[in-house]
């Protein structure tokens, strides 16, 4: 019996979004890729206080990304040539963007110290469609 591959998800909170679908429509739609601030990215998702023998200990704060999943020695070892994904989000009228693939390779970043990564970043049509909730 053959078990089907895991889905790739990242939590925000309350928000779900299926990294596999973006990546999908990133395929079928392909665009260029834009710089992205690594140390913007390390604030808004706390990566300096993860330590570098952080085990995946669970740590999932109620505004900010579920890292209970996070694994430092995985995340060194991460591509970052690979683009990181961000989606946009429409709050309060204005478009917010969030970081949904690439936790690894922003904490790889932070560690090496890389100031940019680059990134796809997803409109807000096209993050409705990869939104599981």
């Amino acid at each position: 019996m053959t078990t089907a591959p895991a889905i790739q998800l990242f939590l925000y909170g309350k928000w779900l979004f299926n990294i596999d679908k973006a990546q999908h429509l990133l395929t079928e739609h392909p665009r260029d890729v834009e710089p992205t601030p690594v140390a913007d990215w390390v604030a808004a998702y706390h990566l300096d206080r993860l330590t570098p023998d952080y085990d995946g200990a669970p740590w999932c704060p109620v505004f900010g990304p579920d890292q209970s999943a996070f694994n430092a020695e995985h995340a060194l070892k991460s591509d970052l040539d690979k683009p990181v994904i961000i989606a946009t989000l429409e709050l309060d009228g204005r478009p917010t963007i969030l970081l949904i693939d690439g936790v690894h390779r922003m904490y790889r970043a932070m560690t090496e110290g890389r100031a940019m990564l680059p990134a796809h970043i997803l409109t807000v049509a096209e993050t409705a469609t990869i939104r599981e909730r």
